[in-house]
């Protein structure tokens, strides 16, 4: 009988502590819950949406954007100087101003992120 395969090997640190190759960024967890007749709501309006996500990602502001399967709730991780800022870049969504999400709830959220190479 073969062992089990261990996985891919995992970077560590200064005597081997795992968790030093971590960065941990102050980041702002966010659930946009969608509206019950969000699934006809959303379709007038979902390419602005998406590039709207995208343009969030691209510029570093989005770390994750992502959506409930059954559109519960639109779930996200934003970089931003506080929480309004982070609530501010929601509201400016066409999700949020065409009333496809109902609720932003906007939370403090310590995210570790593998360090990025040739950036401090």
């Amino acid at each position: 009988m073969r062992p089990a395969d261990p996985g891919p090997a995992r970077p560590t640190g200064p005597a081997g502590d795992p968790g030093a190759d971590l960065r941990f960024t102050p980041t702002y967890l966010v659930t946009a819950t969608f509206a019950a007749d969000a699934a006809a709501r959303r379709e007038p309006h979902r390419a602005a949406h998406l590039a709207h996500m995208r343009a969030l990602l691209v510029d570093g502001t989005a770390l994750v954007v992502g959506a409930h399967a059954d559109l519960r709730a639109s779930v996200l991780v934003l970089r931003a100087a506080d929480a309004p800022a982070a609530r501010a870049h929601l509201e400016q969504d066409p999700y949020w101003r065409h009333g496809v999400w109902t609720a932003l709830d906007v939370v403090d959220y310590l995210a570790a992120t593998a360090p990025t190479i040739g950036r401090s």
